[in-house]
């Protein structure tokens, strides 16, 4: 199979491919709900071809995810097919490959996949992250309510809010980047609530006349039978209470019986205000993620473990060894050698599950493990 990046003129056949394997039905193409996977101008879709036909694809969608003063540099892997006249020959492998070494070429410190099939954990791709799901029902909303200012204002986004969702989405600590065009093209692609079936609506709280929040919501539609599936909240930004603001809105405008809202480690405001206002569960980030090239990764969250260690401080170093392995020392203490599923689970675990590690070094780590990371499900979902 001869494997390459394809060009605009090759984006054609790829959609076929893609629509036949994922959209063989009435929903939308994958063209439209996925453009940058189908991108000629990021020119980053790979293709196998045979006999000069292209019979497996994955699609690649670079990003830049702000966590603090860091920018890491990552890429996002989905869309992954293969023709039925051709599976179970590799291919799928051969093409994750070939995306491994293009994203450690420009530069990427991690790759996220959307995938959690053993074709991506036999290939060194890990589930990481805690976060909390919680689940909040119209006839909870009292607990909810309570310490809520009434000055807040909630109304169904427009177009003239998208300066107002851009400085919002940037005042997150932890966030993808995304840009005014960014917003409207993601919005509009409706990635994952396309691929769901679900309506995709974006709410937003003021204060005294300012967008203080903003709720990207995924409702369910009158019938479609959605098995156990709850609607949700796919993206939020904003002040705890005000975002709480719009969640008891919708509740008590009908827009939803149910909302489920996904809730990082780090994201602690937001934890305390939605304590008692209905039941939670914990669970990973969605799909895994493959460390690239660790001393790149580690470089490039120096900046927000700067400001962790303060004037003059040491921040974590790491040495990977020749087995591919690593170690990571902080203030002279060296942690015992880390294989990549150890690295990728004290990177992004609040609550590590491996063997431990020397009451010093945690100690030392304490300041900077773990990374804060967002959830990867959102509007920037491939």
């Amino acid at each position: 199979m001869d494997i390459r990046l394809l060009t605009g003129g090759d984006m054609k056949e790829a959609i076929g491919l893609v629509d036949q394997t994922f959209r063989n039905d009435d929903r939308p193409s994958l063209a439209a709900s996925s453009p940058k996977v189908f991108s000629g101008s990021l020119g980053q879709a790979i293709g196998g071809y045979v006999d000069e036909r292209l019979v497996s694809f994955a699609g690649l969608v670079p990003a830049v995810v702000r966590v603090g003063e860091a920018h890491l540099q990552v890429y996002s892997y989905g869309a992954v097919c293969t023709h039925p006249d051709f599976r179970g020959r590799g291919y799928a492998s051969l093409i994750l490959d070939y995306a491994k070494r293009h994203v450690d070429k420009a530069g990427a410190s991690l790759l996220l996949v959307s995938g959690i099939r053993s074709l991506y954990t036999d290939a060194g791709c890990h589930r990481f992250g805690a976060f909390r799901k919680h689940t909040l029902s119209a006839d909870r909303s009292e607990t909810l309510a309570s310490g809520l200012s009434p000055a807040v204002r909630c109304r169904a986004a427009d177009a003239a809010d998208w300066f107002r969702l851009r400085q919002l989405s940037a005042s997150r600590s932890v966030y993808y980047e995304q840009s005014v065009w960014d917003l409207a093209d993601l919005h509009a692609a409706a990635a994952v609530t396309s691929m769901q079936r679900m309506e995709q609506t974006t709410l937003i709280a003021e204060r005294d006349g300012e967008a203080v929040a903003f709720c990207v919501l995924a409702l369910k539609r009158a019938g479609i039978d959605y098995a156990d599936r709850n609607s949700y909240v796919l993206e939020w930004a904003g002040g705890a209470e005000d975002v709480c603001a719009i969640l008891l809105h919708a509740l008590k405008d009908g827009l939803a019986d149910k909302l489920d809202i996904t809730v990082g480690w780090h994201e602690e405001e937001m934890e305390q205000s939605l304590a008692g206002g209905g039941t939670a569960v914990e669970e990973g980030n969605s799909g895994t993620v493959h460390i690239v090239n660790p001393a790149r990764l580690f470089e490039q969250l120096r900046p927000y473990w700067d400001r962790a260690a303060g004037i003059g401080g040491e921040v974590p170093t790491v040495r990977v060894h020749d087995d591919g392995a690593c170690s990571v020392a902080i203030g002279g203490r060296v942690s015992g050698t880390l294989d990549p599923a150890r690295l990728t689970e004290l990177l992004f675990d609040k609550e590590p599950e491996g063997p431990a590690l020397e009451s010093e070094w945690l100690a030392a780590a304490a300041p900077f493990l773990p990374v804060p990371f967002p959830y990867t499900k959102g509007l920037n979902y491939v």
